[in-house]
């Protein structure tokens, strides 16, 4: 019975330590995605009219998608 129990708060441990990577991958990955999401943004800056639209949006969906992904990570 003590090693039974032994065990379960071993595994109970690894799957704790597991989660808060998982946690600071998504934090890190999705500390990512606002960087690109700003660089691209700021690209789409340099551009006038019907370009620069296009651009902020393509940003926008590309942002969105990533996002998506992000919350598949979780």
């Amino acid at each position: 019975m003590k090693i039974l129990s032994s065990l379960a708060i071993g595994l109970f441990t690894i799957s704790l330590g597991t989660a808060y990577a998982a946690t600071d991958e998504y934090k890190a990955a999705k500390k990512q995605e606002e960087a690109n999401y700003k660089m691209a943004k700021a690209e789409c800056q340099k551009m006038k009219g019907d370009e620069e639209k296009s651009c902020k949006k393509k940003a926008k969906a590309d942002h969105e998608a990533a996002e998506e992904k992000l919350k598949a990570m979780k």
